[in-house]
């Protein structure tokens, strides 16, 4: 009787609750863990993204660290470039007739910085000035998530939930420059595959709060 009612007892006790350290450092790992993540020196990827309206264009993006990145994109045969050394970026949108890369004024470096940080925020968090807190579990296209509140250095903060079962990183969402102007996104993260180690997403579906998104779809070509 007593060994019945110590059971009975003990499956009544609730599970510990996850902290937002132990989900960081699950993600770390299903991405094939900080060290491997860290190796990594140089990333080109190649591949398409399609816009709601209908055009499609190429896009390549490298990182080299630490801190440089380059983006361009084709469409119709001009280019939208994005790029930075780590201390100053410059741009080029041949859409609108620019035919030289033009510096961006320092508002818009933080933007520039966030996308070179290919390891992404999670990767060393607190060295690098960011905070993150553990919202809660949720339903998240029918799985189950985890949802972080990331807070970057520069303040800026967005939402990322972790897949519940796998801990990769199903979605984000937040704020974007785009011209200057801040504009509210979501991306969901598809098609994630190893490569050299790491555990790389090949597929993103990205769309604006108000009527407009792009799918891009990228293979890695070099380390």
């Amino acid at each position: 009787m007593k060994l019945i009612l110590a059971l009975v007892v003990l499956g009544a006790l609730p599970l510990r609750a996850q902290t937002a350290d132990e989900i960081v450092a699950k993600a770390l790992e299903a991405r094939g863990g900080r060290d491997r993540i860290l190796a990594v020196k140089t990333l080109r990827m190649t591949g398409q993204i399609s816009f709601s309206g209908g055009n499609e264009g190429k896009l390549v993006v490298t990182w080299k660290r630490p801190g440089k990145f380059r983006q361009e994109l084709t469409l119709d045969g001009k280019s939208i470039l994005r790029s930075t050394d780590g201390r100053n970026a410059w741009a080029l949108n041949q859409l609108t007739g620019e035919t030289q890369a033009k510096p961006l004024p320092p508002e818009q470096m933080d933007g520039v910085r966030e996308q070179a940080d290919f390891d992404k925020p999670l990767v060393d968090y607190k060295e690098k000035g960011n905070r993150v807190e553990l919202v809660g579990k949720e339903n998240l296209d029918g799985k189950s998530a985890y949802k972080l509140k990331v807070t970057l250095t520069n303040g800026v903060v967005r939402d990322e939930w972790i897949d519940a079962e796998t801990f990769l990183e199903a979605r984000w969402q937040g704020k974007v420059s785009v011209g200057g102007k801040d504009i509210e996104f979501a991306t969901a993260f598809r098609d994630y595959r190893m490569w050299t180690g790491c555990v790389i997403r090949l597929r993103s579906i990205r769309r604006r709060l108000a009527p407009i998104s792009a799918r891009k779809s990228c293979l890695p070509t070099s380390k």
